[in-house]
């Protein structure tokens, strides 16, 4: 078992793919515009942004990548003191000195702004949603400031349910057992998000639900899980050790199949992507994940390592709350200010938004999240 220390030493490689991922997902918010099929474009810097386009719209995968980081960290930690008499009260005080001020925060000023608009009701009425982290079961926003402020915290409703299964199921299942339960899981997310697909009906004003729902997401979260039980076997320490080209093989045919989805179905919402796409992408992050942190030579690992993505991964979780808030009142200011203002502009204008999110994420990390966060290791396993 790991010694515990009063607070977790962080992993360079982590904080940098938690980099890697919130830029994916901002750059996805600011620079996509979902350009249609058969799209001409006059000028080289158009050309050149619509041709950039193709990779941005890939970008929604990061928060992926967020899923199986979170499978494998606390996984990870779970697994480390699994026999642990303070097991489920440290893990849940933990969490919620993460994951739960700065988040009612976040919904408390939301409704005071709806306060201010004339709109108290509605605006009280989708916080009590958010309170109990529903808002992944395709319930619709009830004005567009709602959406601004809150469609990216589906996954964090993901998360927070995912939360309530694995610290149970790591507890009581063995080890060997928990591989075949983690494979069944993989295995079943994507005959789970076709069944939806086909039978539930969506409201196409919402993301789509085999998109939100927890249980359609859990290969990601299950792959992240696993990663962490493998890389926590000496067995398999032992003979990645010799056989890093085995690796290297592996993640190499996984980026081909990314680059695949990337050239032919990057929606989040194609049948493909729905079917066996999610749990490629997810198979494909696992595999970065692991070559980062056992081959440091790699480029994988050296990209990881970079400090100002590392930086970035440090202040993610605010950023990623609040950064498409950010960006539609900038747009929204743009649009009063200047009513036939240029496409340039408004991309402009989101570049800034993007700077300006990060730089209170990071007041937010220094002055309030991070306190916390020492808060909450202050109760030990």
């Amino acid at each position: 078992m790991i010694r515990e220390t009063r607070q977790t030493p962080r992993i360079p490689e982590l904080d940098g793919l938690r980099g890697v991922a919130i830029s994916l997902v901002v750059v996805f918010h600011s620079f996509y515009y979902s350009p249609p099929a058969g799209h001409h474009t006059t000028g080289l810097i158009r050309t050149t942004f619509v041709f950039l386009e193709r990779f941005f719209a890939i970008g929604w995968t990061g928060v992926d990548l967020f899923f199986v980081l979170s499978g494998f960290l606390i996984g990870g930690i779970l697994l480390d003191v699994r026999g642990s008499p303070n097991y489920f009260k440290t893990f849940y005080l933990r969490r919620f000195y993460r994951i739960i001020p700065i988040y009612y925060l976040w919904i408390a000023l939301y409704v005071l702004l709806a306060a201010i608009l004339g709109q108290f009701l509605s605006g009280a009425r989708t916080a009590a949603v958010l309170l109990l982290f529903l808002q992944n079961f395709g319930i619709g926003y009830s004005s567009q400031l709602a959406g601004a402020w809150f469609l990216p915290t589906w996954s964090l409703a993901v998360e927070e349910q995912f939360y309530l299964i694995a610290p149970v199921l790591i507890r009581v299942v063995s080890r060997r057992k928990l591989y075949a339960l983690l494979g069944a899981v993989i295995l079943a997310a994507p005959l789970l998000r076709i069944w939806v697909h086909y039978h539930i009906p969506q409201d196409t004003a919402f993301l789509s639900l085999a998109y939100t729902l927890m249980p359609c997401r859990a290969d990601s979260l299950a792959a992240g899980i696993l990663a962490a039980l493998l890389w926590r076997s000496s067995i398999f320490r032992g003979w990645l050790d010799g056989h890093g080209y085995f690796l290297g093989a592996l993640t190499g045919i996984s980026l081909l199949g990314m680059a695949a989805l990337v050239a032919w179905s990057p929606s989040s919402d194609s049948l493909s992507m729905q079917s066996v796409g999610y749990t490629w992408i997810a198979v494909f992050y696992g595999l970065v994940i692991v070559s980062a942190l056992s081959q440091p030579s790699w480029p994988i690992a050296v990209v990881a390592r970079i400090h100002w993505l590392g930086e970035i991964g440090r202040v993610s979780y605010c950023l990623y709350l609040i950064h498409d808030a950010v960006r539609v009142g900038g747009a929204f200011l743009l649009k009063s200010l200047l009513p036939n203002a240029p496409s340039w502009e408004f991309v402009a204008v989101n570049a800034v938004a993007a700077v300006i999110s990060y730089l209170i994420a990071r007041l937010s990390w220094v002055y309030f999240e991070n306190p916390l966060l020492r808060r909450g290791h202050e109760f030990r396993y």
